[in-house]
């Protein structure tokens, strides 16, 4: 519930069921391939909406990777690890009690009681903030756990803790929604005013909602975690089926057909169908599968060709090893030329509120979630490189002036996409002009990979929400994605010039169902600004801190940048632009 004031009885804790299984997404290592590969360096983990301080995260960019890796890449993990290892002190503390849970159903009861009882509207608000705050804290402390068992997912105790604060959380939500129900289907004198704010959206998703949800929410995480302990398709591939049918059972309860479409609408809030989609589609065919390998060649001339061994260590370096560690620091030289809002808000999350996780066993990727009103980062092994930090930080930053569950989150995606960009931009008097061209080279490369790779693995998945998968093999999953491909280009192409498509689905449909899609959207306008930064960057930063500090929240993703100026998925224009870009950049 929230204060009238606000949103009324448990409008925003409904939202928490919409979105509650972004929660069980991990994040997936990089998938090796025999050509440039197409990597992911992305994980998310709690997104749920609690009802005032929605705990929200945002998992970092696919990346695409030269062949060439740097000396400092994460080592091979060992075979074995200690079952017990030690916890991380510098990890942020778990403190939920049992006490705690008692005290949220303590204030969940009277808040029913003084609802039905409709008589004291002052009562009702009090007993909801104290009630939002205890569900809130309950929130916070999952979004703990989650973050220390991907410290170190060897450690049993931490897994198990997370299980189990999960459990709890999807519960305290499931008896959140029954309790707002109860309410709504009550004589209360006070149910006008409480569901006054609610539409009737809102209204039909509070009564349709059924407690397997929170079953099936609870089994999916489950699954994730079985999931990414194993590479063995006889393991995973009855898991991913599972998964599927799983979401499509909580689709069909809300009234969608499939996840695929639910997701799009509820979860993501996008404006935009998959329908509207097919013009990405055409163009990304039209324009940009015939011109990733110029793009890639423009990059293996300026690297091979055009570098020396200790200056492709030095592109390597900066694209790869921890930020810290290369001289000069660029993160730093470029926060310390921000606006002040941008230099306060990143420098915080550098020094105060990020995890940089040092066991081995640690989930790779990295990602920005909510600890309560805290934005916080966590950096798997491997992740704490100059594009990754940039990219984090600029959500952090956004998560500063919005709600990360209140936006649509490819305008997330774009906050932090479109930082990166301004980052590369700002880095052309900084860099050696040699190594700035190389960088800037695969830079190009890499977000062209990253859009076909995205729009594949979407279709991808709404292929596979659309079907029966009951009794299907790794082979009929794979026969999908490889026509999918083949309305772009064949296998080889892709695993020359994208990713090995086969490995690669394997990595993302669990951890980010139907998220990855936001990539590739926001990519078309991060690119967009970059260009807009070339002609004058001062206009560009201040196009990028209102999209950040004041975004329109009734506007959506499309709303939004169309109000910046910046250029859409749909517009064909970009496409050409991309070409007439990457031409130009051949040697």
């Amino acid at each position: 519930m929230k204060n009238r004031k606000n949103e009324h009885l448990g409008r925003c804790v409904l939202c928490l069921t919409l979105v509650l299984l972004l929660c069980i997404t991990g994040c997936t290592p990089s998938p090796s391939t025999t050509g440039p590969s197409q990597s992911l360096e992305g994980s998310t983990g709690p997104v749920a909406t609690a009802p005032s301080t929605a705990p929200a995260t945002v998992p970092t960019q696919p990346t695409t990777q030269p062949t060439t890796q740097p000396a400092t890449q994460p080592a091979t993990q060992p075979t074995t690890q200690p079952t017990e290892p030690p916890v991380d002190p510098n990890l942020p503390v778990y403190e939920l009690t049992q006490e705690d849970v008692d005290e949220f159903y303590r204030l969940l009861e009277e808040c029913e009681a003084l609802s039905l009882l409709g008589e004291d509207m002052d009562a009702i608000d009090a007993a909801t903030e104290a009630l939002d705050a205890q569900y809130e804290y309950i929130g916070a402390q999952c979004s703990i756990s989650l973050i220390r068992h991907y410290s170190d997912t060897s450690n049993e105790t931490l897994e198990q803790q997370y299980l189990d604060c999960f459990e709890t959380y999807s519960q305290a939500n499931n008896d959140y929604i029954e309790m707002s129900r109860r309410v709504y289907q009550s004589d209360s004198p006070a149910k006008e005013e409480l569901f006054a704010e609610w539409s009737e959206a809102d209204i039909a998703q509070l009564l349709a909602y059924e407690e397997e949800v929170a079953l099936l929410q609870q089994r999916n995480a489950e699954i994730e975690v079985e999931y990414m302990a194993s590479t063995s398709d006889d393991v995973r591939i009855p898991l991913y089926i599972e998964f599927v049918q799983n979401n499509n059972k909580i689709a069909q309860t809300f009234g969608y057909k499939n996840y695929y479409t639910y997701a799009y609408s509820l979860v993501y809030n996008r404006d935009y169908s998959s329908e509207e989609l097919e013009k990405m589609r055409q163009f990304a065919g039209t324009y940009l599968i015939d011109v990733v390998d110029d793009a890639f060649n423009n990059f293996q001339t300026s690297f091979y060709n055009g570098l020396e061994a200790y200056k492709q260590n030095k592109v390597i370096s900066f694209l790869y090893n921890d930020y810290t560690s290369i001289y000069p620091n660029y993160v730093d030289k470029y926060l310390s030329e921000m606006p002040e809002s941008m230099q306060t808000h990143m420098n915080n999350m550098l020094t105060a509120d990020s995890y940089f996780a040092t066991f081995p066993n640690a989930k790779p990727g990295a990602f920005t979630t909510m600890i309560g009103d805290r934005s916080y980062c966590f950096f798997g092994p491997g992740y704490a490189n100059n594009c990754t930090v940039i990219h984090e930080a600029g959500h952090y930053y956004a998560s500063r002036y919005a709600d990360l569950n209140s936006i649509p989150l490819d305008l997330a995606e774009t906050h932090s996409q479109g930082n990166e960009w301004l980052f590369i931009c700002s880095l052309a008097d900084k860099m050696p002009a040699d190594q700035y061209k190389a960088m800037l080279d695969y830079r190009m490369y890499y977000d062209i990979a990253m859009i076909l790779a995205c729009l594949m693995v979407d279709e991808f998945e709404q292929q596979v929400y659309s079907a029966d998968v009951s009794n299907f093999t790794a082979a009929d999953f794979d026969a999908i994605m490889e026509n999918v491909c083949l309305q772009y280009c064949s296998l080889e192409y892709a695993a020359d010039y994208l990713v090995d498509l086969g490995y690669y689905w394997r990595q993302v449909v669990v951890m980010q169902p139907v998220y990855y899609i936001s990539y590739g959207v926001s990519s078309v306008a991060a690119i967009d600004l970059y260009t807009m930064a070339l002609e004058d960057f001062d206009a560009a930063l201040a196009v990028y801190q209102a999209l950040c500090e004041q975004p329109h929240e009734d506007m959506g993703f499309l709303g939004n940048i169309s109000a910046a100026g910046l250029s859409g998925p749909f517009q064909e224009e970009f496409y050409k632009e991309i070409v007439e870009i990457i031409s130009s950049r051949a040697q």
